[in-house]
């Protein structure tokens, strides 16, 4: 490899497994470590063989050397250059599998079960926007509103379990057929029903837009839409998918 690759080998090596990694946030970086580590590995194995197998130490004229002395250098040769072209192999394949997993890892918390949906946005943290109090009565701690998609929006909000660890929870709703009055608060569409994280999976929540229904009227979007948001508490984003 060229000096730059090897500079830019040593950088990606720095963002993949010092204190400090990001790389999982760069998939191109993540690829181009692959690639890399193959050709380095390739590098070292051309080093590791000898340039001229037949080549024979110079000795002493009365220097006695013993045959069977002789016979075990040459079997042990061979045996240090396959040695170190395996350890590479092992070496580029653990790499490989550790990036592999770190694609994974960074898709598989917000992807719907069902192959064929569609990502239609990411909705981020909207300051501007004041949720309704009634919707996280009794909740403390950071309340984040988020922007709006198609007349819905989205909050989150601590669980009432204690931890740190514990999840956030995650109301979808459309303003419009909200009404929050002093007799309580009425929901005019399908369902006001929050979501919660549990472990691995995070709080999500699924609609169908069929047609004459509430929500459907306040968007833009076809009969038997179906919609499903997710949250992403890594990225502090409600993914949206459509099916």
């Amino acid at each position: 490899m060229s000096i730059d690759e090897d500079d830019e080998l040593a950088e990606l090596r720095r963002r993949a497994y010092s204190p400090s990694a990001d790389i999982s946030d760069d998939p191109d970086a993540l690829r181009r470590l692959v690639e890399l580590e193959s050709r380095a590995g390739a590098n070292d194995e051309d080093i590791g063989t000898p340039a001229d197998e037949t080549t024979q130490p110079v000795v002493p004229t009365d220097a006695a050397i013993p045959a069977a002395a002789s016979d075990v250098s040459r079997r042990a040769r061979p045996r240090l250059v396959r040695s170190r072209v395996l350890v590479i192999s092992a070496g580029l394949l653990i790499a490989a599998t550790w990036v592999m997993s770190l694609l994974l890892v960074q898709n598989a918390q917000t992807d719907p079960l069902r192959a064929g949906v569609e990502e239609v946005t990411r909705l981020t943290a909207d300051p501007g926007f004041t949720p309704p109090a009634a919707l996280y009565r009794g909740v403390t701690g950071k309340v984040t509103g988020y922007d709006a998609f198609e007349g819905f929006r989205a909050i989150t909000y601590p669980s009432f379990r204690e931890g740190d660890q514990a999840p956030r929870c995650m109301t979808i709703w459309q303003p419009d057929l909200l009404e929050d009055e002093d007799s309580g608060l009425s929901y005019g569409g399908e369902s006001l029903i929050p979501s919660c994280g549990a472990g691995a999976f995070p709080a999500s929540y699924t609609i169908l837009l069929t047609d004459g229904s509430a929500e459907r009227a306040l968007t833009d979007l076809p009969p038997d839409t179906a919609l499903q948001f997710v949250y992403d508490e890594a990225r502090d984003e409600i993914v949206v998918f459509r099916g």
